[in-house]
């Protein structure tokens, strides 16, 4: 764990569209303590306007790793957090960024949480939403709720910096979550094991996996857990493709199923 429990987030800009607007969000960074800046898939990055903008956080700007896609950016982190504006069905489990903070801290003690932001014009899409295990909002005016992607990274860098114990009571407590990787693998296999034995349409089967990955997000998925439910979705796959026959002659054998 690290002394100060800031150097466990990464704070992760999907598709942002102003190169000016990725400075202001590094300069928020440092005025809270944070450092680590990510970009997927930046559209027009300039870093030296990026740089300009973020004044005396050049050095972050500098630091700043670009990434093809969220999955990629994500790998490294074992929580993951959206941001949202929106209203929807796959959003419905949002929570108020200040209410959720101290649980974001809480697991930060252990986690290697990144804080994802959505691109300028649209925000976050249900694509990028389904690899974020918790979702945060921040309350606006119904009137205009869009926020400046640097001003929602300045208020979460603020809410989370506030909330942060002092660097001597961070204490780790053996919590750490699968990485955001595997959890996503693990995911994809669990889908295919659900098309393959009907639970999933084929046609369309986001709807209900969008449930199963926030019941597996609230509570959040121990390394242990996520091997388990890969060995589950493999049996499933197996029995899929006939091993249920296998299984009766065992069974008829009285042989060990496994």
């Amino acid at each position: 764990m690290p002394s100060d429990a800031r150097d466990n987030f990464a704070f992760i800009l999907a598709a942002p569209k102003f190169s000016g607007n990725v400075g202001a969000a590094a300069r928020a960074l440092k005025n809270m303590g944070f450092a680590d800046l990510r970009l997927v898939a930046p559209r027009g990055y300039d870093p030296v306007v990026a740089a300009k903008r973020a004044v005396h956080a050049a050095d972050i700007v500098e630091r700043i790793r670009i990434f093809d896609n969220l999955a990629e950016a994500l790998a490294d982190r074992t929580l993951t957090i959206g941001t949202t504006a929106r209203a929807g069905a796959y959003r419905s489990e949002a929570r108020i960024l200040r209410e959720a903070a101290p649980d974001v801290i809480a697991a930060a003690r252990d986690n290697r949480v990144g804080v994802v932001f959505g691109p300028e014009d649209h925000g976050l899409s249900n694509r990028d939403v389904a690899q974020c295990q918790w979702l945060a909002t921040i309350p606006t005016s119904p009137a205009y709720p869009s926020l400046n992607l640097a001003h929602a990274v300045a208020i979460v860098a603020y809410e989370l910096g506030v909330t942060l114990p002092p660097p001597a009571d961070t204490v780790a407590t053996d919590r750490e979550f699968a990485a955001a990787a595997e959890v996503e693998a693990m995911h994809r296999r669990l889908q295919r094991a659900l098309i393959a034995i009907g639970f999933l349409p084929e046609d369309n089967p986001d709807h209900i996996m969008h449930t199963i990955r926030a019941i597996h997000g609230r509570g959040g998925l121990r390394p242990r857990e996520v091997d388990i439910l890969n060995g589950v979705a493999r049996q499933i796959e197996w029995l899929a493709r006939g091993g249920d026959i296998v299984l009766a002659e065992k069974r008829r054998a009285g042989r060990k199923l496994r």
